[in-house]
C-alpha cells in the first residue's frame, strides 16, 4: 500500500486476477495428479534422485510423460496475453499510463507464469507419493521468496514490475529444486513425453469435475477485481483486490490443514479405514476453523489500526470487508467438504458449485454496475449462505453414507 498509488493498486490486483486464468487451463489436473499418484504409489518407493521402483513403474512413467506433455502445451498457450492487452488498453489511456508502464510488465508476467506451470506435474506427483512435507516446503519457499522479491521491487520504485516477482521466484525455486533433488524424475518426464495412457478412463472423469470446481472458484474469488476495474475504475478495483487477497490468504492458510492430509485420506479410503478417515478429517477441520477465526481476528485488529491513517481507503469499507471475510470462511468450509469427498476419487460437489456460480456471477455483474463492490459482496454472501453451504453439507453427508463399503 505504501509504494503504490490507489490507481496502481487497482492495476496490480487486476493483473493478478487475469493472470490467474492460467490456473484454470489445466482443468484441475494438478489436483488430480496428487490423488492418482497416491493410489499408484502404494507398494512403490523412491530411490535417490527420483527413480521410482516397485509397483507398476511403467504406468507411473506414462503418467509422468503424458502430464508433462499437457503442461508443455499449456506453457505455450498464451491466449491470456493478447486478451490482457486489449482489456487494459483502454484504462491505460484513462490513467495516463504509457504503454511501456503496463504492457512490458504484463507480457513478462504472462511469460513467467506460463513457464512456471511446467513444474506443476512433478510437484503434484511428488506430493501424492507421500512427500507432502517436501512439497509444502517448496511452496512455502516459493511464496516467501516471491513476497520478498515483490516488496524489494516495490521499495525500489518498480511499481507494476513487482507483480512479476511472485511467479518468477516460484519458477526459480521449482527449477533449482527439481534439478538438484529430483533429476531422475525430471529426466523421466522429458524422455517419456511420447508415452500414452488411457486418459479418458483414468484421468478425464476426475479432471473435468475438478476443472469445473476451479472455474467456479475463480468466478467467485478472482473475477470481480477486473470487473470493477472496468466499470468503477482502478481505485475500487484495488480495494476489492486487496480485500480479496486478505480473505483468500486466510482461506488458503486454513485449507492447508486439509490439503496436507489428502494423500493420507486417499490411502484411508483405499484401505477402507473409515474410522481413520473420519478422525483425520474432523481433526483437521476443527484446526482449520480455529486457524481461520484466529487469522480473521488478527486482520480485524489491523483493519481497525489503519482507520484514520493515509492507508484507510486501500481496503473496502467495514461491512463489505467483513462480508468478504465471511465469504472466505464459507468457501473454506465448502472446500474442506469437497476435499474429503475427493479422497474417494469423486467430485460430487461440482454440481453445487456450478449452480452457485451460475446464480452468483450474473447477479454480481449487475451489482457491480449498479452498487459497486458492496453489491458484489452482498450477492456472493447471500448465495453462499442460502444455497451453496446447505446443499454442500447435505450432499456430503449423503455421499459418505452411500460410498462406504463395509470392511
Amino acid at each position: 500500500m505504501h509504494f503504490l498509488s490507489p490507481v496502481l493498486q487497482g492495476w496490480y490486483y487486476s493483473f493478478i486476477s487475469l493472470a490467474a486464468l492460467y490456473a484454470l487451463f489445466d482443468l484441475g489436473l494438478s489436483v488430480v495428479l496428487v490423488r492418482i499418484s497416491a493410489h499408484l504409489f502404494v507398494g512403490m518407493r523412491w530411490r535417490t534422485g527420483g527413480n521410482a521402483e516397485g509397483g507398476n513403474p511403467d504406468h507411473f512413467l506414462a503418467l509422468i510423460g503424458r502430464s508433462s506433455r499437457v503442461y508443455l502445451w499449456l506453457a505455450f498457450s498464451l491466449i491470456v496475453l493478447p486478451a490482457g492487452i486489449l482489456f487494459f488498453g483502454i484504462r491505460g489511456n484513462e490513467a495516463n499510463l504509457s504503454d511501456g508502464q503496463w504492457q512490458a510488465p504484463w507480457v513478462l508476467l504472462i511469460a513467467v507464469t506460463a513457464a512456471g506451470t511446467l513444474a506443476l506435474p512433478y510437484l503434484s506427483l511428488i506430493e501424492g507419493s507421500g512427500r507432502v512435507a517436501e512439497a509444502y516446503g517448496v511452496r512455502f519457499a516459493q511464496g516467501l521468496l516471491g513476497a520478498e522479491g515483490c516488496w524489494l521491487v516495490l521499495a525500489l520504485g518498480g511499481a507494476l514490475w513487482a507483480v512479476v516477482m511472485v511467479p518468477a521466484m516460484g519458477l526459480l525455486v521449482a527449477a533449482v529444486w527439481l534439478i538438484t533433488r529430483w533429476p531422475a524424475l525430471l529426466h523421466a518426464g522429458l524422455h517419456n513425453l511420447g508415452k500414452d495412457l488411457e486418459w479418458r478412463r483414468e484421468i478425464w472423469p476426475l479432471q473435468w469435475r475438478t476443472g469445473v470446481s476451479w472455474l467456479n472458484d475463480y468466478l467467485l474469488t478472482q473475477i470481480y477485481a477486473p470487473i470493477l476495474f472496468h466499470r468503477q475504475g482502478a481505485v475500487v478495483a484495488g480495494q476489492m483486490g486487496l480485500s480479496l487477497s486478505v480473505a483468500n490468504m486466510l482461506r488458503l492458510l486454513a485449507q492447508s490443514w486439509i490439503t496436507q492430509h489428502l494423500p493420507a485420506m486417499t490411502h484411508a479410503v483405499a484401505t477402507r479405514n473409515w474410522v481413520g478417515l473420519d478422525k483425520l478429517f474432523r481433526s483437521d477441520l476443527l484446526i482449520s476453523i480455529f486457524t481461520y477465526a484466529l487469522g480473521a481476528l488478527a486482520v480485524g485488529g489491523i483493519y481497525a489500526g489503519l482507520q484514520g491513517t493515509v492507508n484507510a481507503g486501500r481496503l473496502l469499507p467495514l461491512w463489505p470487508f467483513v462480508g468478504l471475510l465471511c465469504i472466505g470462511f464459507l468457501g473454506h468450509l465448502v472446500g474442506a467438504l469437497a476435499a474429503q469427498l475427493r479422497s474417494y476419487g469423486r467430485e460430487p460437489l461440482v454440481w453445487v458449485s456450478l449452480l452457485g456460480a451460475g446464480l452468483t456471477v450474473p447477479a454480481a455483474l449487475w451489482a457491480a454496475f449498479s452498487f459497486s463492490a458492496a453489491g458484489v459482496v452482498t450477492v456472493i454472501l447471500t448465495v453462499q449462505v442460502m444455497l451453496v453451504l446447505p446443499l454442500s453439507i447435505l450432499l456430503w453427508r449423503k455421499c459418505n453414507r452411500a460410498w462406504r463399503v463395509p470392511s
